[in-house]
Formats: C-alpha cells, structure tokens, sequence
C-alpha cells in the first residue's frame, strides 16, 4: 500500500502534518497549508517495502575492501532486483550489510569466470 507523508517546514523545524492514501489528498492538503512548495511537500512511500525483510544496500568495491551502505535516501529505487549500477558499484536487496556484501562479492565473481569463458 502506498501513503503519502505530508511534511511542512525546513531543517530542525521540519515535521510531520498528515499522512493520507492518495496523491491527490496529499496535493489538496500541501496547497491548503500553503501555497508556497518549499514550506510544505509531501514524499510517497510503499508500506510493503520490507514486507520481503530485505532491505536495499548501496556497495562499492574500493581496492579489495567492500562496504555496504543502507539505501535510506531512495536514491536507488529505480532498481527493483540485484544489480551491478556501474563497475565496483552494485544495488542489493539483503538483510543485513554483510549480506549484500556477500551477494555483491558472488556477482562480480560470476561476471570475471563469464569473462574468462568459465562455466559455472
């Protein structure tokens, strides 16, 4: 299910004023509040992303050390499955860091023994 969270302020000053169910609440509530759109916004989120107890992990591989980094911001969403953004750079779905760590370790040495005409 997805909600929409109404938030009004800036910085410290930020908090939260409604959550609803449909986008179009969510923009009759922002444009009653104030028709200013750097005082009030409104961020949808999906209440059955962790339904799947998986969370989504940022790696990155930097000189043989790996580090797994939570992906809080959403800025990976476009990613729906495992995958390798960039090289040394993969988006994970896991449930803990040293999880995704592990996964993104299998995938790129799946994609080296692919490279050198390894089968597995």
């Amino acid at each position: 299910m997805k909600v929409y969270v109404i938030e009004k302020g800036v910085y410290s000053d930020r908090h939260v004023v409604a959550v609803v169910e449909t986008e179009e609440e969510a923009k009759i509530i922002c444009n009653g509040i104030s028709p200013y759109p750097e005082e009030v916004n409104y961020t949808e989120y999906d209440t059955r992303q962790f339904a799947t107890n998986r969370l989504r992990f940022h790696v990155n591989e930097w000189s043989n050390e790996w580090e797994a980094e939570y992906d809080d911001y959403n800025f990976y969403s476009a990613y729906k499955n495992n995958c390798e953004e960039s090289i040394g750079s993969y988006v994970i779905y896991a449930n803990s860091p040293q999880q995704a760590i592990k996964i993104a370790q299998d995938m790129k040495a799946e994609k080296l023994a692919k490279e050198k005409g390894v089968s597995l």
